[in-house]
């Protein structure tokens, strides 16, 4: 074989791509899931802590809007 030639694709390629295709909408959605818990949680706290609800809203919009963010960086550029 040359080596200017690229490698024959084996017959298992596109399960493994349909496996990290799927591994990344699972990884996607776990960042989504986890920042709104960690940034809502601490909203929460705060919103316990001094007796007002803005910050349970506000943990809430920060941390979807910083996981969607990272979402897109690690998987939305091509």
């Amino acid at each position: 074989m040359s080596p200017d030639l690229p490698p024959e694709p084996r017959p298992d390629d596109a399960a493994d791509v349909g496996r990290r295709e799927q591994s990344d909408a699972w990884n996607a959605f776990a960042l989504v899931v986890s920042g709104v818990t960690v940034w809502g949680g601490v909203g929460w706290l705060l919103s316990e802590w001094l007796d007002n609800r803005l910050y349970l809203m506000l943990g809430i919009l920060v941390g979807t809007a910083a996981a969607l963010y990272l979402v897109w960086v690690r998987y939305g550029r091509p």
